[in-house]
């Protein structure tokens, strides 16, 4: 009994994990040295519920500042080595659309992802300070997060998200990563 209901868990769980995995794709990464740069497009994300951002048991940025990930959502993941430093930046190519990031650190064996993530160990956003005052038609800059381990590694999930109405628009994303 006890053993198929362990499967049965095992199913689920596998189930629920291509489900989020097919509505919001996550691209891994292979870093190719200490300095990797994709070049993307918010095209090819999709627009996602929020409130996960705000749990407290995730953290990533208050839903006041809701209106600076409203656009498309594009996903990465990576495994940021132990003894390490990780600095990812994402730069919008054309300055009138305000492209933001954010970045879970997560179990190396917790595959979740947003919009479906309950729980993280943290999370970073980068997103302009004055979040979205429609009145304030600055343009885009660059945004970063930045990591630390010490004697683990860590799953990362990357998000660049588009202000809202941003759902399209090409974006550079640099990580760079010091190991000792």
């Amino acid at each position: 009994m006890q053993k198929t209901l362990f499967v049965l868990i095992f199913i689920l769980t596998s189930i629920h994990f291509t489900m989020a995995q097919e509505e919001y794709p996550v691209t891994d990464i292979e870093l190719t040295g200490n300095t990797t740069v994709i070049t993307g497009n918010l095209e090819a994300g999709k627009t996602m519920p929020l409130r996960w951002a705000e749990s407290s048991q995730v953290a990533c940025f208050p839903g006041t500042r809701f209106i600076e990930f409203q656009g498309n959502h594009v996903l990465y993941r990576m495994v940021m080595p132990p003894y390490s430093e990780l600095k990812v930046t994402v730069t919008p190519k054309d300055k009138k659309n305000r492209t933001n990031i954010y970045a879970l650190r997560l179990g190396v064996n917790n595959y979740d992802l947003p919009p479906n993530i309950v729980r993280a160990i943290s999370c970073e956003a980068g997103y302009p300070i004055y979040a979205g005052n429609p009145n304030l038609r600055a343009p885009a800059k660059p945004q970063s997060v930045e990591y630390i381990s010490v004697n683990k590694p860590y799953n990362i999930v990357i998000g660049v998200a588009g202000a809202k109405d941003v759902l399209s628009g090409e974006y550079e994303l640099k990580i760079e990563l010091k190991s000792r």
